[in-house]
Formats: structure tokens, C-alpha cells, sequence
């Protein structure tokens, strides 16, 4: 990406919410050493680190799936009024987890679940449309692309 680039993505008004979809999906695109610029705003700070949670659910999920457990038993997903409250343990590490995240969040637990090959959690068209959608409103497309 050329300098130009880098320097028009700082000054761009960016979807929040997308770009922590982008960074959990992606977190090599959107690297701070690149973007340096970019990562001074606390909206990009607060997506790196709902980003971070994200996957860290997804590998505690990944754990339990290799430690035999049954994770579509272990894991409890409900909705309220336009949030999710995810509750999950992880017996071999002693510890219950409870996060409060975005349908959007949700949407791309799943859907990193499903691409990490753990049973029991899989996303739902909707939720693969709102990822896309998501990332759409990005990047005018091109990140998009990261769904496979």
C-alpha cells in the first residue's frame, strides 16, 4: 500500500464496528506499525481491543474443542435487546467466561468458530450477510474479500 494510501485510510472516517469485524477476521490488515496514524483515535483502539476479545473467544472455543469437550454444550449464546451475552467455561484452565458483545461481535465469533473447525458453533446467513455487509462499508468492497 502506498504512503498516499496510508494517509488518506488516517484521515477517513472509519466504521468502528467494521473495523473490529476486519481486525478479528484479518489481524495482520490493519497492523499498527503500518497504520500508526490511524491507531492515535480511541474508536480504533476500542476496535483493536473488541477484536482481541473476539478471537480470544474463539480460542478458549478452540481449546475446548481439543481438550474433547462439547463445546455447543459448554457454550450459552442470549440475546438482549440488541446485545449478546456469550457464558462459556473452560474447565482445564478452572474458569467461567461471560462477555457482553454486539450482534455484529456474535456474527463474527461464529464465524470464526466455523472457520476454525469447531462443532456445534456456526453462523447463520444473516450473520455471514451482516459480516459482509460490515466490511463492505469498510473499504467500498475490497475487504469483503476476507470472508471466504
Amino acid at each position: 500500500m502506498s504512503s498516499t494510501a496510508r494517509h488518506d485510510l488516517s484521515r477517513a472516517v472509519l466504521d468502528a464496528d467494521a473495523l473490529t469485524v476486519a481486525m478479528a477476521i484479518a489481524p495482520g490488515v490493519y497492523s499498527r506499525n503500518r497504520f500508526f496514524e490511524l491507531f492515535k483515535a480511541p474508536e480504533v483502539r476500542r476496535a483493536r481491543s473488541r477484536a482481541s476479545l473476539v478471537r480470544g473467544v474463539v480460542q478458549h472455543l478452540s481449546m475446548l474443542h481439543r481438550d474433547g469437550e462439547d463445546v455447543g454444550r459448554t457454550l450459552t449464546i442470549e440475546r438482549r435487546a440488541g446485545r449478546v451475552v456469550i457464558r462459556y467455561s473452560v474447565p482445564s484452565l478452572r474458569f467461567e467466561r461471560v462477555i457482553e458483545t454486539s450482534e455484529l461481535e456474535a456474527a463474527c465469533v461464529a464465524y470464526l468458530a466455523e472457520r476454525s473447525g469447531i462443532p456445534g458453533v456456526l453462523p447463520s446467513a444473516a450473520d455471514k450477510d451482516e459480516l459482509r455487509g460490515a466490511l463492505m462499508r469498510l473499504s467500498g468492497g475490497e475487504a469483503a474479500l476476507l470472508l471466504r
